[in-house]
C-alpha cells in the first residue's frame, strides 16, 4: 500500500518521528497568510487587533473541533511540554498544598518535571513488561487521597497505548481528574476520549513545535496561572503558530486514519524481521494495543549512540535511549520501569508519508551498523 498522494514525502531515511517531522505544506501556507495579517496585539479594538482575535479564535475553534471538544475548553500554549505544566500547576492550585500526585512509572519527563517541581509526594504506579500500568496497583494507590492522576495515552518511546477506559473509571470512582498525555497520538488514531484534561503538541501532526494544546473538561477544577489572552496560555500569542497548528489538524484528520492503516502495516513487518536481522534483538512494546508507528528494540552488545550513528552513516535517522532526551547514554526509565534491561535501546518512529522502501533500507543497513558497533 503507497502513501496518500496528499502527504507528501519524508527526508530520505528518515525514521525519527518523535523528535520531529517536516511541517505540511499547507501549514506553512497558513504560518505565512496569518503572519502577514495577524500581527496585531488581539486585545486591541482598532481594526487590525480585531482581524489578528478573529484569526486566532477561529484557530482555537478548528483545534478543538479536531479534538471533539467545546472551543472554550481549549488553551492554546507555547509547546506541548508547556501545555503539560500549565496542566499540573493548575490542577494543584485547587487542591491543597499537600497534594499527592498519582503517575504510571513510564510517563515522560514532560509530565514528571513539572509534577516533582509542584509536589513533593509523587507516587509512580508500576506497568506490566510491556509498559502498560498495573491496573491492580492503580486501584491501591487511590485508596489515599490524590490531588491528581497522570497517565499518558500512550507511551512514545516504545508505542504502548495506555487502557484509559479502565483507568478513568478508577479516578471517577476516587474523584480524581485523569490528567492524559496524548503525546505522539494525535492524528495517529482516534482521539483518546477517557481523560478530565488531556495535552497535546502540534509537532506530532506535522504542525510547528511551538503550539501546544490543553483540552480541560468543567469537572476537572482547574485555574490558569494567569487569565488566558482568547484562550493562549503564557506570553502573547503566537497566532500563525495556531493557525498552522489547526490546519495541519484539519489536513491531518483528511487522511490519517488510512495512513495509521498503511505505516501499521510497516511496523508489523519491522517487529516480525528484527529479531531475524541479527543476533541479541528484542523488540519491546505491546504487540497488538500499540501506536501505528513507532518500534524500538534493544541490543546486546553495542552502545546506543554507536549505533545511532552507525545507521545515520547509512543514511538512516533513528533514536536511542529516552524519548525525552537527546543523550543516546542515558538509560532509559521507561525500559527501566518495563524489566527490560539491554545494553543498548533503538527506537524507529515512521513520520507521515515513510515508504516501504525505506524500512526495507533500514533492515538492509541495520545488521552491517551492529556489527560495526560491536567491532
Amino acid at each position: 500500500m503507497t502513501a496518500d498522494a496528499r502527504i507528501p514525502r519524508p527526508p530520505e531515511g528518515y525514521l525519527d518521528a518523535v523528535g520531529g517531522q517536516p511541517i505540511l505544506p499547507q501549514a506553512r501556507q497558513a504560518w505565512v497568510a496569518a503572519s502577514e495579517q495577524a500581527w496585531s496585539d488581539p486585545a486591541r479594538l482598532h481594526h487590525a487587533g480585531r482581524r489578528a482575535g478573529m484569526v486566532l479564535d477561529a484557530a482555537r475553534a478548528s483545534l478543538a473541533s479536531g479534538l471533539d471538544s467545546p472551543a472554550e475548553q481549549v488553551h492554546l500554549t507555547s509547546s506541548g511540554p508547556s501545555a503539560v505544566a500549565a496542566a499540573v500547576t493548575g490542577l494543584l492550585a485547587q487542591r491543597p498544598r499537600a497534594a499527592r500526585i498519582v503517575a504510571s512509572a513510564v510517563e515522560s519527563l514532560a509530565v514528571l518535571h513539572p509534577a516533582l517541581a509542584a509536589c513533593d509526594d509523587v507516587d509512580l504506579v508500576p506497568v506490566d513488561p510491556a509498559g502498560r500500568i498495573d491496573l491492580a496497583a492503580l486501584r491501591a494507590a487511590l485508596d489515599a487521597p490524590a490531588a491528581l492522576v497522570a497517565v499518558q495515552a500512550a507511551n512514545p518511546e516504545v508505542g504502548s497505548r495506555q487502557p484509559l477506559a479502565e483507568v478513568h473509571a478508577m479516578t471517577q470512582e476516587a474523584g480524581v481528574p485523569l490528567l492524559v498525555h496524548a503525546v505522539q497520538v494525535i492524528g495517529r488514531g482516534p482521539v483518546p476520549e477517557a481523560w478530565d484534561v488531556l495535552a497535546a503538541s502540534a509537532r506530532d501532526w506535522a504542525g510547528p513545535a511551538g503550539v501546544g494544546v490543553l483540552a480541560v473538561r468543567p469537572s476537572a477544577r482547574w485555574a490558569p496561572d494567569a487569565s488566558p489572552d482568547r484562550g493562549w496560555l503564557s506570553g502573547f500569542p503566537d497566532i500563525p503558530g495556531a493557525a498552522a497548528a489547526a490546519t495541519a489538524l484539519e489536513e491531518v484528520r483528511g487522511w490519517g486514519d488510512a495512513e495509521a492503516v498503511r505505516v501499521h502495516a510497516l511496523t508489523t513487518r519491522l517487529r516480525a524481521a528484527l529479531p531475524d536481522v541479527a543476533s541479541g534483538i528484542t523488540v519491546t512494546g505491546h504487540d497488538v494495543d500499540r501506536l501505528p508507528h513507532i518500534v524500538t528494540f534493544t541490543c546486546t552488545g553495542v552502545v546506543g549512540e554507536q549505533v545511532v550513528h552507525g545507521l545515520s552513516r547509512r543514511g538512516f535517522s533513528v533514536a536511542s535511549g529516552s524519548a525525552c532526551t537527546s543523550d543516546a547514554r542515558m538509560p532509559s526509565q521507561v525500559l527501566a520501569a518495563m524489566g527490560v534491561r539491554a545494553d543498548a535501546s533503538v527506537r524507529v518512529s515512521l513520520p507521515f508519508g515513510c515508504t516501504a522502501e525505506t524500512v526495507e533500507g533500514f533492515l538492509d543497513a541495520l545488521p552491517e551498523a551492529l556489527a560495526e558497533a560491536r567491532d
